[in-house]
C-alpha cells in the first residue's frame, strides 16, 4: 500500500477503536444530534443506481457462481458430504450483503467502462478484498435486486444439485427466472462516473472480522448488534454519495487525488492496484481469490 496508506490505516484503526469503546461505555440516552453524527460514520455508501441495469446480468452470474462455490465448500467440509437446505437458504440470503462473510466477494469487484461513453459496463474481480465504497454497494444492490424473489428456489436447486453444472444453474436463474440476462445495451450517451477501487488494509480486515464475530454473539444472545464507526472513511476515501446528488456534479475525490499524482486512472483492473508500482497488500490473511474475472 505504501507508507502513507499504511500510516492512514493505522491511524484510522486507533481512532475507530477509541470511538467504539466510547460508544459501548456511553449511556443509552443519547440525543438525536449524537445519533445523527454517529449515523454519518456507520451508514453504507450510496449505490450508483444508474449503473444497475447494465450490470445486473454480470452481478447475477457472479452471485450464482459464489453460491455454487459456497455449496461445494460446505459439502466438502461435511462428514456426510451433504449440506442442509436451510443452510443453503441462509447462504442465498447473505450472498448479496457485504456485511456477511458470504457477501465479502462484493468488495473485490471493480466497475469499469473501458471504452468510455456508450461502451459496455464491466465487472472486474480483483485479487484482494477492497473497501466497500459506492461501486461495491452498487453491485450489492444489483445482486439483491435480481435474486430477491428466487433465493429459496436457488437454494433448493443447490440442495438437489440439479442442474448439475454451474453454467446451467446460472442460465436458469439469471436468464429464465430473473431475466437479467442478456445484459441491457448501454446507450451511446451513457458515460458513468468512475470510483477508485481501494484494497482493504490489514487493520480494516481485522476490524471487519471482529465486528462479525461480535454480531454473531449478539445474535445468539439476543442483544443489540455492534457497528464499528469509521471516522476516517470520508476523509480517506471521498464522498459516500449521500452528500451529493447523483448527477454530473458527483466526483470521487480519491480518483482526482490519485490522477493528480500520476497513478493512472480507474483503480483496480488487472494488476493495477491503484497505488502506482507498490506491491499489493497481504490483507492480514484476507482470502486471495481468482483475479480479474471480467464479465
Amino acid at each position: 500500500l505504501g507508507k502513507d496508506a499504511e500510516m492512514m490505516g493505522t491511524l484510522r484503526g486507533r481512532v475507530v477503536a477509541a470511538l467504539v469503546v466510547v460508544a459501548l461505555t456511553s449511556g443509552v440516552d443519547e440525543s438525536a444530534a449524537q445519533m445523527g453524527e454517529m449515523e454519518r460514520f456507520t451508514r453504507a455508501a450510496r449505490p450508483f443506481h444508474k449503473d444497475v441495469p447494465y450490470i445486473s446480468c454480470a452481478a447475477c452470474k457472479l452471485a450464482v457462481a459464489e453460491l455454487w462455490r459456497l455449496a461445494e465448500e460446505a459439502r466438502a467440509a461435511s462428514p456426510r458430504g451433504t449440506v442442509g437446505e436451510d443452510d443453503l437458504i441462509e447462504m442465498a440470503e447473505r450472498v448479496c450483503d457485504p456485511g456477511f462473510e458470504e457477501g465479502e466477494w462484493l468488495s473485490m469487484i471493480d466497475i469499469n467502462q473501458p471504452k468510455g461513453a456508450g461502451g459496455p459496463v464491466k465487472l472486474e474481480r480483483q485479487e484482494y478484498l477492497g473497501e466497500c465504497r459506492r461501486e461495491c454497494r452498487t453491485v450489492a444492490h444489483a445482486c439483491a435486486q435480481v435474486l430477491e424473489d428466487y433465493r429459496e428456489d436457488v437454494a433448493e436447486l443447490l440442495w438437489k444439485q440439479d442442474p448439475s453444472t454451474l453454467e446451467k444453474l446460472s442460465s436458469r436463474v439469471c436468464t429464465k427466472w430473473a431475466k437479467a440476462c442478456p445484459a441491457k445495451p448501454v446507450p451511446n450517451s451513457y458515460e458513468r462516473k468512475d470510483e477508485w477501487w481501494v484494497p482493504m488494509d490489514e487493520d480494516s480486515f481485522k476490524m471487519q472480522n471482529m465486528e462479525r464475530q461480535l454480531n454473531k454473539l449478539s445474535q445468539e444472545s439476543g442483544s443489540q448488534p455492534v457497528k464499528f464507526v469509521d471516522p476516517m472513511g470520508g476523509m480517506m476515501f471521498g464522498s459516500d454519495g449521500w452528500d451529493e446528488e447523483e448527477g454530473e456534479n458527483w466526483m470521487d475525490s480519491l480518483s482526482g487525488m490519485m490522477a493528480a499524482q500520476g497513478s493512472g486512472g480507474g483503480g483496480g483492473g488487472g494488476d493495477d492496484y491503484g497505488f502506482g508500482e507498490e506491491e499489493p497488500p497481504d490483507n492480514g490473511g484476507a482470502p486471495e481469490e481468482g483475479a480479474d474475472d471480467e464479465l
